[in-house]
C-alpha cells in the first residue's frame, strides 16, 4: 500500500476526525464509565446502610464496563500498561463475585 492509500483509508475509518477528537472521544468514555460507578457506589452504599438489600446485577454490568476499559487499554497502550492492567483484574474479580453474588446469593 502506498502512503496515500493508507492515509486515505485512515481517514475513512475515523469519519475524518483528527487526532485530538479521537482521544477526546476516548477520555469522554472512560469519564462517562467512571461516573457511573461513582454513581452505581453511592446507589450501593445506600441500599446497604438503609438495608433495602443490593442489586448485584446492575453492579456487575458497571464493574464489567470498567474491567473491559482497563484490560484492554492495558494490553493495547504501553503507557500505565501495569496500572492499566492491574485495575482491569481487580474490576474483573469485582465483576465475578458479583455475578456469582446475584446467582448464588438469592
Amino acid at each position: 500500500m502506498k502512503k496515500e492509500e493508507i492515509l486515505e483509508a485512515s481517514k475513512k475509518q475515523n469519519k475524518k476526525k483528527d487526532e485530538y477528537e479521537i482521544e477526546i472521544d476516548r477520555r469522554g468514555t472512560r469519564v462517562g464509565g467512571l461516573f457511573a460507578l461513582i454513581l452505581a457506589t453511592i446507589y450501593y452504599c445506600y441500599e446497604i446502610i438503609s438495608g433495602k438489600g443490593s442489586n448485584p446485577a446492575l453492579y456487575s454490568i458497571i464493574t464489567s464496563f470498567c474491567a473491559g476499559t482497563y484490560l484492554y487499554v492495558g494490553l493495547r497502550v504501553e503507557r500505565n500498561k501495569k496500572t492499566n492492567l492491574f485495575a482491569g483484574i481487580i474490576w474483573f474479580i469485582l465483576t465475578i463475585m458479583l455475578v456469582i453474588s446475584y446467582f448464588v446469593g438469592k
